[in-house]
Order: structure tokens, then C-alpha cells, then sequence
């Protein structure tokens, strides 16, 4: 009753290599009804590949029999009745009765075992890339926070406040279990400071994990723009900004706007600061831009395919997502 309700499998092997008793968790394991396997050679359980070198390795058990584990530092498959095969562990143990050798054989099955392995190795392989994914671009925003004309001080403030930024659109992807980032939720979070001041409209839209740090840097920098020099910094300043889809191009295009209105007049800059160095280069990676430096208020506008930014939530076409 022991063996029979154990729950590994468990087959016990004479001199002549055949079975004299396999456990009722052996045979459902291998697909055999009870005592089906009864008085066959051990090799009906091996994979065909292996089969004909089996022999050799019981030889060579059989001349120093110990009690040890199977296959050390290999992968080992079990063969079933109906010829699949499956991942096992098995531990050998020579016994003696009346002068007859025998084995008994313990097997396990770990195939939910293996696949969590290779669950866990793309996750770290997914995990991995992500971190490089993210040096390269805290590479790229230190390399231009702590350049230029900046005081040490102030480009520590800008470079943290950059990070923060990036922070802020990892958690909500962490949210999410990485599969992308509603895209309120970044503008919200980037707003947040000036949530009465700030009009956000539009349908909604999971951005994906590539786009949403692309986003939240672009978003981070038109809103610490308008803070310093447009509407924002004036008391009755306002920012508009409003997204969509348009279905009828091909392919359907992501499009965004961002409206600046009440601030002080606005007149295109001498020069080109990182901001808009972010800004370009961001929306490379993604589409076009335009920026319009009108006198009532700076206009943003971008557009890029709507596969490249992401999928509108609930849409039955992107399910599967």
C-alpha cells in the first residue's frame, strides 16, 4: 500500500533489465494500464534515439551498482506508451534479495518544473533587456542634463526631475505586468502639479513599454517647458491636450495635441536646448512632429502609426494584447 500510494513512480527491475513491478503512479506517468508493464525490458521506457546505448550505460552501472540519481548534469526523457516523451528525474537503487540484484527506479515527473524554468529564463532574459534598454536612455539623458551651460546644481535638479520622470512610467508599466502604460495615466502623472490648469481628452490608449518611456519624456519636458516659459508660468495660463485616433488613414495613425493658451506671448527661441533636442529625438523613434511657436501660446502636434504607439483599450481588434 506504501509503494502503491506514493507519490513518485516507482518500477523495480530485475538482473535481466525487465520490470517486475511498477506503482499504479508509474503507470499512469508512462500511460500503461496496471501490470501492463510487467515483465517488459526496462528499454520499452526509453526514448528511441537513446535506446540502442542503453545496454552500455546499464553495463556500467551494473558493474559498481550504487545508490545514485540518474543522468547527472543531463537532461533525461521518459517515453510513454504512446511515444511521447516527457522530462524526468530519476533515482536509482540497487538491492540484493536471495543473491539477485534489482533496481528500483524512482521517477518524477517535472514537466510543470521545466516549464517554470523556461518561464523564469524569459522573464530574465525579458528582464535584462529591459535594464539595457533603460541604461541606454538614463545614459543618454545624464550625457545631456550635465552638459552645456548648466550649473552643477541645476543639472543635477534637471537630470533628477528627468528620472523622476522615467520612474513615474516604469511604475505604471510594473501596473500594468509590462504590458504597456495607459496613456492618461502618464499625462496625468506628468500634469499632476497643475491638474485644474491642464485639460486631458481623449480615448483611451495603452501605450506600449518602448513608447510610454518616449512619452513620459516628451510630456516631461513640454510641461517644464510651459512651467518656465509658457502658460504655466502665468497665473491664468492653460494647456489643452487632446489625442485620437485616426481610422480612416492607413494604417490607422495616433494623433496628439498640445495647446498652450493665457501665458506670456511666446516667440521662437534663439537657440535649441535639450528639451527640444528630447523632444526630436523621441518622436523620431515613433513619427512626425510640429512644434508652432504661435504668439498666443506654443502648439504641439505629433502623429505616428497607432501599431508603434499602441492599441486603444477594449478594442476587439487588439484582444490579444
Amino acid at each position: 500500500m506504501i509503494l502503491e500510494s506514493g507519490p513518485s513512480g516507482l518500477i523495480l527491475v530485475d538482473g535481466d533489465a525487465r520490470v517486475v513491478f511498477a506503482n499504479e503512479h508509474a503507470d499512469e506517468m508512462l500511460g500503461f494500464a496496471p501490470g501492463e508493464l510487467l515483465g517488459q525490458p526496462i528499454e520499452i521506457l526509453v526514448p528511441d534515439r537513446f535506446r540502442d546505448g542503453h545496454p552500455e550505460l546499464r553495463h556500467v552501472f551494473d558493474l559498481s551498482p550504487r545508490e545514485r540519481p540518474m543522468g547527472i548534469g543531463r537532461d533525461l526523457q521518459a517515453r510513454r506508451k504512446d511515444g511521447s516523451e516527457f522530462p524526468v528525474e530519476i533515482a536509482l537503487k540497487p538491492m540484493t534479495v536471495e543473491g539477485r540484484l534489482f533496481v528500483l527506479a524512482v521517477l518524477v515527473d517535472i514537466t510543470e518544473r521545466k516549464r517554470s524554468e523556461d518561464r523564469q529564463r524569459l522573464l530574465i532574459g525579458e528582464l535584462n533587456h529591459r535594464i539595457q534598454n533603460l541604461f541606454a536612455v538614463i545614459q543618454s539623458v545624464a550625457l545631456s542634463s550635465l552638459s552645456g551651460e548648466r550649473s552643477l546644481r541645476e543639472a543635477r535638479d534637471v537630470f533628477v526631475d528627468r528620472l523622476q520622470s522615467l520612474g513615474r512610467a516604469y511604475t505604471l508599466m510594473t501596473e500594468q505586468e509590462w504590458r504597456g502604460a495607459p496613456l492618461r495615466q502618464i499625462l496625468a502623472s506628468e500634469t499632476s502639479a497643475f491638474a485644474d490648469r491642464v485639460t486631458l481628452d481623449g480615448i483611451e490608449v495603452m501605450v506600449k513599454q518602448n513608447a510610454a518611456q518616449s512619452f513620459a519624456l516628451l510630456l516631461h519636458e513640454l510641461t517644464t517647458n510651459a512651467v518656465k516659459y509658457g502658460a504655466l508660468s502665468a497665473p491664468d495660463g492653460s494647456i489643452a491636450v487632446r489625442w485620437s485616433v485616426e481610422r480612416e488613414l492607413r494604417p490607422n495613425a495616433f494623433v496628439l495635441s498640445w495647446q498652450e493658451d493665457g501665458g506670456p506671448r511666446v516667440a521662437p527661441p534663439t537657440r535649441s536646448g535639450y528639451g527640444r533636442k528630447i523632444i526630436e529625438d523621441t518622436m523620431r523613434r515613433i513619427g512626425k512632429h510640429q512644434i508652432e511657436y504661435a504668439p498666443g501660446g506654443l502648439k504641439y502636434r505629433m502623429e505616428a502609426p497607432l501599431d508603434k504607439v499602441g492599441w486603444v483599450i477594449d478594442d476587439p481588434a487588439h484582444e490579444g494584447l
